[in-house]
């Protein structure tokens, strides 16, 4: 056979095969590409359902593991209750103590060996000159202590003289707020009650000298056996300027067997305490009735003789 007159092949089979094998290629990305968008919507799909699986075994497992551990803290709230487990943990700590308290023994002769051994190569003199710094250092701490102490002792006598001082301030300020008042002491007597009327910074003395009724400085009415007094504004005796007028009457007063009863108004209750002092300095037993100005219409005396006991 003739090789050489044999003809190629046409180059028409050669495109058709390079067209075949690009449209087989593009089919088959097409196929995976179709797989791989399936398989993607499937995980999808069924990924919510797995993860609420996992979720409800997970929830399940801590639910196990709560009443787990509340059965164990319910146990050993049992066991720590338990008399015997009580004397148990007592006794473990006994131990540990003792344990503790032979350590610190054991380094402390372990020191104690290691300063002797220290001291016994140690040259007398050089041992003799420690220990006398020791005892310096020693004595300086408690001189330092003994200043303090001092000091404490200097600090509690100044507080204390300090607060002796204050309660002297604090009784003479009380004395100054408060105002003594003397009252005459109470005791039986035999005799008459002579009533002074103490309104509107005046004397008013319901009796005159001569026992007979004061009229001038006073409106009576006589009503159902008894007699109301009714004080003039404008009348009645100044402890100023009728210093001498009342001076007269109370010694006038005293030689008779009467008392002054000062009926004290709430308005006139210092000119009360003067004419009380006057009283007094004139010899004139006396007592004090206090009384409201809202109260003088029914301030009434009885015709019966009625003779009150002095305070």
């Amino acid at each position: 056979m003739n090789l050489r007159h044999k003809k190629p092949h046409d180059s028409l089979y050669m495109l058709l095969d390079t067209m075949c094998n690009a449209f087989g290629g593009i089919i088959l990305l097409a196929v995976l590409v179709v797989l791989l968008t399936s398989k993607e919507k499937i995980q999808r799909v069924t990924a919510p359902a797995d993860s609420t699986q996992a979720l409800q075994r997970r929830l399940a497992i801590a639910q196990t593991n709560l009443q787990q551990s509340l059965q164990l803290t319910a146990s050993l709230h049992t066991t720590a209750n338990d008399a015997r487990w009580k004397d148990q943990v007592s006794l473990l700590a006994t131990r540990q103590q003792l344990e503790d308290e032979i350590k610190r023994v054991r380094d402390l002769a372990a020191q104690s060996a290691q300063e002797i051994d220290a001291n016994a190569g140690a040259d007398p003199a050089e041992r003799l000159k420690q220990a006398d710094a020791r005892l310096a250092e020693e004595e300086k701490k408690k001189l330092a202590a003994q200043n303090k102490l001092d000091a404490a002792d200097d600090e509690k006598k100044r507080v204390e003289a300090r607060l002796v001082g204050l309660e002297k301030q604090m009784d003479e300020a009380r004395k100054l707020s408060q105002r003594e008042l003397r009252l005459p002491k109470e005791h039986d007597t035999d005799r008459q009650a002579i009533y002074a009327i103490v309104i509107y910074g005046k004397i008013y003395f319901c009796r005159n000298v001569d026992m007979t009724r004061n009229n001038v400085d006073i409106a009576w009415t006589e009503k159902l056996g008894a007699e109301y007094a009714a004080p003039i504004k404008s009348k009645g005796l100044d402890l100023v300027k009728n210093a001498a007028e009342l001076r007269a009457y109370f010694i006038a007063q005293s030689h008779n067997s009467v008392y002054i009863n000062f009926i004290a108004l709430e308005d006139s209750f210092g000119e009360c305490i003067k004419a009380k002092q006057l009283a007094g300095e004139c010899g004139m037993p006396y007592g004090w009735i206090p009384w409201k100005n809202a109260q003088i219409p029914a301030l009434s005396f009885a015709q019966t003789g009625y003779v009150p006991r002095p305070q």
